[in-house]
């Protein structure tokens, strides 16, 4: 019995470390599988349970060992750690992720909070509650499932709903079709009247080649009544219209680039406009010569890096890791957006950590990210207001959080943010916020956003200062 509770507050610790991605705790992890191999080794003999007695109103329950009070420590230091962490990382995050950590939370509080109360009866200490408290663990697995089918809890959703037609079907249909192999099988050998195994198991496999064609009968009937298409039909054009809503997203934000790109390139324009109606009059006079070659060469490369740029951005690509200093990509795509923070009076507010180190990191598609956050925030912000834009390390994180003034984000919509398609806006595709998801994810970063009504939005980013090279 005590090797199964070893194990659970084990499992629980390692999975905490795995789900929030710990860093530098594989020695613990190790030291706490040790102690309770250790335990383990140790359930047969005295040291885990000295005898079995009467209990209140269990028949027969341990007596402690020495061994077993070092195992309960460790059970309630593994249990309680991996609570707090997920607790911890509830409080600090927002929107789905908060609702998903919720119900991991509260699933883990009556599973862990029910089975522990049982050490009370180890230690002969009686709660007259104590029968009813252990049932609240069955509620465990009710809590984790809804978690899993409401709110996406590890992201299993999708695989849930696209099988379980398949699952129900062909769970029934296997049933049907070992009562039917069962009978065929009794009745072929009542008829032939043979008794040997190896008969009876090459009547039972040709039986069993009626399954594949009746497999793939069903496969035809659910794709045809079920999805009105094959399932590799469905498949392409889900992919298909997923690929065009990402470009129609991407191609928002590049016309919106273009229009500060535009303004970007008046002002060489201007300078290379200026030297060219001068260029008649003193074609003669080397100085200007000169400095019409060097000011013309710099604008005009000035002009080709700005182009440049928004062809880079509405070209989809895998990542592209570069050392760079992130405020050079904010402060482009600030640069950029400048017509429109003046337009709706936008203050802006820059609050750096000079001191930060390059990031290797994905230019372009970091810019994506800046760009249509600092897009939301105006889009918040129409009548006015503030825009912050602050940076900061954090142990191995860099830590930028993107606030606002503007009217924030309804409590009822702050959890479906991320998740694609969902949109609150007239002309919106709803992928905005989820390609910005996607991007953190793959430079293996955190975002959280905390938002209240009038109040306005934090956009917090953690992206990790080193990112495994062959991410």
């Amino acid at each position: 019995m005590f090797i199964g509770i070893f194990l659970i507050s084990n499992f629980f610790f390692h999975f905490t470390i795995s789900f929030f991605g710990i860093k530098n705790k594989g020695w613990v992890i190790r030291f706490v599988y040790l102690a309770n191999l250790i335990f383990i080794a140790l359930s047969p003999t005295k040291y885990i349970v000295t005898d079995v007695m009467p209990k209140f109103y269990v028949r027969y329950y341990a007596s402690p060992g020495i061994a077993l009070h070092f195992a309960t420590i460790l059970f309630f230091v593994c249990a309680s750690y991996s609570i707090w962490k997920i607790f911890e990382e509830y409080r600090n995050s927002s929107g789905g992720r908060r609702n998903q950590l919720k119900y991991l939370l509260l699933s883990m509080l009556m599973g862990f909070g029910s089975g522990s109360v049982n050490f009370l009866l180890v230690y002969s200490i009686n709660i007259s509650i104590l029968p009813f408290l252990s049932y609240i663990g069955s509620l465990y697995a009710g809590v984790a499932t809804y978690a899993i089918l409401r709110h996406h809890l590890m992201d299993i959703n999708i695989v849930i709903k696209r099988t379980a037609v398949y699952s129900i079907l062909v769970t029934l249909i296997t049933i049907i079709y070992f009562i039917i192999v069962y009978i065929m099988e009794s009745l072929f050998r009542g008829f032939v009247g043979y008794k040997s195994i190896p008969w009876t198991l090459g009547v039972i496999a040709l039986f069993i080649l009626i399954f594949q064609p009746l497999k793939n009968l069903i496969q035809s009937f659910v794709d045809k009544y079920f999805f009105k298409t094959s399932q590799a039909v469905l498949v392409d054009e889900l992919q298909k219209a997923q690929e065009e809503l990402k470009r129609t997203e991407r191609l928002k934000a590049v016309g919106t680039l273009a229009a500060g790109m535009a303004h970007e390139i008046k002002n060489p324009l201007t300078s290379i406009k200026t030297f060219t109606e001068y260029l008649p009059e003193k074609y003669n006079d080397p100085e200007f010569v000169e400095k019409f070659h060097k000011i013309v060469s710099i604008e005009v490369d000035k002009i080709n890096s700005i182009v440049q740029q928004l062809l880079d951005f509405s070209k989809p690509k895998p990542l592209q890791l570069k050392e760079v200093d992130i405020h050079q990509i904010i402060d482009q795509t600030l640069s950029l957006l400048s017509n429109s923070l003046i337009k709706h009076k936008i203050i802006l507010v820059r609050n750096y950590d000079n001191s930060l180190p390059l990031l290797r990191i994905d230019p372009n598609q970091m810019q994506q990210v800046f760009c249509n956050l600092f897009l939301n925030a105006i889009e918040a912000m129409k009548g006015g207001g503030k825009l912050i834009v602050s940076t900061a390390q954090i142990n191995n994180t860099i830590q930028i959080t993107i606030s606002d003034t503007g009217k924030g984000i309804a409590k009822k919509d702050l959890e479906h943010i991320f998740n694609p398609f969902y949109t609150t806006k007239e002309t919106g595709t709803g992928l905005g916020m989820s390609i910005i998801y996607g991007i953190i994810k793959e430079h293996r970063g955190e975002i959280n956003v905390i938002s209240r009504e009038r109040k306005g939005t934090n956009a917090i980013i953690m992206l990790p200062i080193e990112i495994p090279r062959n991410s």
